[in-house]
């Protein structure tokens, strides 16, 4: 009998020493997989706040980045314009065919030319032709790159509403326009009587002459 109890406690032991390490070992298994499942969550929460944090800069980028369109730092004019063309030859030979044209000027823009009838610098001034048909050409004027005092000052001189400096009539005398400014006014004032005819024309001989003055449209 005393060998079975012996036997008996044994295995009593036996089972409660395996018993235990199974114990042990399951809440250890417990602990590892809530540990990692909390550094999982800290994770996801951390990747969620850079993403929202990102997001909110990519947001705010896209607030101060500027659209094509917006301001520009030239004098802005509009055109009245009947065609455009790849060379000289074909501008003239469409202002040949068409008497409305007589008045109108060809003005090569980055190696294309534009056949405008008038340039204003109050939308509302335009005057538009139905043959040729014309249609409205905004663009802006800068002379930023001009060294010539006098040529940088075109682009303001010509946005003048009031248009001052180009009443040719009274022979004006300034230091600080081109030195040609009067006879180039006035042979523009021989092809018409209209301001904005003649703004054009004396427009389109300085662009010709001077690269630095560049249109944006």
């Amino acid at each position: 009998m005393k060998i079975v109890s012996q036997v008996m406690k044994k295995q009593i032991f036996r089972a409660m020493f395996i018993g235990g390490v199974v114990g042990l070992f399951g809440v250890a298994i417990f602990l590892g997989v809530l540990q990692a499942s909390t550094q999982f969550s800290l994770k996801n929460d951390s990747n969620e706040v850079a993403s929202n944090s990102n997001s909110n800069s990519n947001n705010k980028d896209a607030e101060t980045i500027p659209t094509a369109g917006g301001a520009t730092n030239g004098s802005m004019f509009f055109a009245s314009q009947a065609g455009v063309y790849s060379n000289y030859e074909s501008a003239s030979s469409f202002v040949s065919e068409h008497p409305s044209l007589k008045e109108s000027a060809i003005v090569e823009i980055d190696g294309k030319f534009y056949v405008w009838t008038s340039m204003v610098t109050d939308e509302s001034q335009l005057v538009f032709l139905k043959d040729p048909a014309t249609f409205k050409k905004a663009f802006s004027v800068s002379s930023d790159s001009c060294k010539e005092a006098t040529i940088a000052e075109l682009p303001s001189v010509l946005a003048d509403k009031k248009a001052t400096k180009l009443n040719f009539k009274d022979n004006l005398k300034d230091s600080t326009l081109p030195a040609d400014w009067q006879a180039i006014g006035t042979a523009a004032s021989s092809i018409s009587n209209d301001i904005n005819v003649i703004r054009l024309h004396v427009f389109a001989h300085y662009k010709s002459k001077n690269a630095c003055l560049q249109v944006k449209f």
